[in-house]
């Protein structure tokens, strides 16, 4: 997340900036902004631990296995099912990598919206306590079946909910999640623009504006014709 908090505020109407610092390459088990609301109540933005440790987890590590959630699945999966029910959450981010074989090595390319706002990944969270102290807060990011630009890349891909879909998706009360089945389709092919870029972003002590730069100098639109 490199956007300025006051943007992602203004996008996600916050009742308050969230303090952030720019970060280009977020691993598992790191911190991760996340946007909550309570029932019809104000959004907030909190840094939660990427990877869904579920309140019956033994320890955290279980958590480092659940960063994504397979949306077919969601409503069954005991990991998973109560913290669709009624703890969903909005990742804001400003792309997502996804990595491409070629040839003998795997060549990494940065995915994001078309139109420069920023992506809203469907998440879920989940709160894990040690007996007797501290509390740790974790999410999720559910994915889809991958669209056609996707498919050159992976089978899979994030859920990514249109801001019309965001109130309906914070909001909406657990007897009645299942009807947001639905709204865990691929996105339209139109919404992604993408772009190769440096195998930097294949180690995580690399965070920096250089692990997103082009790796060539043709326009965005040109990026998708392979």
């Amino acid at each position: 997340m490199k956007a300025p908090a006051g943007d992602v505020a203004a996008q996600f109407e916050l009742v308050q900036p969230p303090e952030l610092s720019p970060r280009y390459n977020i691993a598992p088990t790191q911190p991760v902004l996340a946007v909550r609301q309570d029932g019809s109540g104000p959004r907030s933005g909190d840094l939660l631990r990427w990877g869904l440790i579920p309140p019956w987890s033994p320890d955290p590590r279980m958590g480092a296995k659940m960063f994504n959630a397979r949306s077919e699945t969601v409503t069954d999966k005991p990991a998973f099912r109560e913290a669709f029910a009624g703890r969903r959450c909005l990742i804001p981010v400003d792309g997502f990598y996804e990595w491409r074989k070629q040839g003998a090595q795997r060549q990494p390319f940065y995915f994001s919206a078309r139109d420069h706002r920023l992506l809203a990944l469907a998440g879920l969270w989940e709160r894990w306590e040690y007996p007797g102290g501290e509390v740790i807060e974790s999410c999720s990011i559910l994915t889809t079946a991958a669209n056609k630009l996707m498919r050159r890349f992976h089978h899979r891909m994030p859920v990514i909910l249109a801001a019309d879909q965001h109130e309906r998706w914070l909001a909406t009360e657990p007897a009645r999640a299942n009807d947001l089945v639905p709204l865990l389709s691929p996105a339209a092919e139109s919404v992604l623009q993408h772009w190769p870029v440096a195998p930097l972003v294949n180690s995580v002590k690399n965070d920096g504006p250089e692990l997103v730069a082009p790796m060539h100098d043709d326009p965005p639109d040109q990026l998708n014709l392979f």
